[in-house]
């Protein structure tokens, strides 16, 4: 009995690079999440049916969908062009908040629940922080202790509409005078700061 030949790869096909395969399981998890697809229901095979890449690369690349998803809320959130301007919320609903800040923060709730993550989600936690801290040093002027808290009460708020905040009878143009009173506010406290 002759031997079958394994199939393969055609000739001269070509591979992404590892950097390529990682962003196109982030964005296929992200496409899946905003689908609707519940995170507890979400699978390695899908993900990479949705990338378009071999079903082995979550495990090669990430060793599990958690990390997988570690990545994901990482990748969010420094993509965001801002934590503070009218860009976060989105302008088609009322009262929403773009959808995938909504999905990070899904993501972050979701691998909250085992203590395993707890060191990976507090660093994701402190790039955030560091990364609203230093849009609020550049649009206002403020720094050091100040621009820290500044951001950790915008973060609390986001929080807050992210968790309950959403449920309450809000109006598109309700956050938008939020927004522009709370840029009021820091201008003013980065005014008193510059004197």
């Amino acid at each position: 009995m002759a031997k079958r030949k394994k199939p393969g790869p055609p000739v001269g096909a070509t591979y992404d690079s590892a950097d390529v395969t990682k962003l196109k399981l982030i964005n296929a998890t992200i496409k899946l999440l905003r689908k609707g697809k519940p995170v507890s229901q979400l699978t390695a095979l899908e993900i990479t049916k949705c990338a378009k890449v071999d079903k082995m690369y979550v495990r090669r690349f990430f060793g599990d969908r958690d990390r997988l998803y570690l990545e994901t809320i990482l990748h969010i959130a420094t993509s965001r062009p801002s934590l503070i301007g009218a860009a976060l919320f989105n302008s088609g609903q009322s009262g929403s908040v773009d959808p995938d800040v909504v999905l990070a923060f899904t993501l972050f709730t979701h691998l909250a629940r085992n203590p395993e993550f707890e060191p990976q989600l507090l660093g994701i936690a402190e790039a955030v922080l560091n990364l609203y801290q230093h849009q609020i040093e550049k649009e206002f002027g403020l720094s050091g202790e100040l621009a820290t808290r500044q951001a950790v009460l915008g973060l609390m708020a986001l929080i807050g509409f992210l968790t309950t905040g959403h449920l309450l009878p809000v109006d598109q143009r309700d956050i938008a005078k939020w927004l522009e009173s709370r840029r009021n506010v820091l201008r003013i406290l980065g005014q008193q700061h510059r004197q």
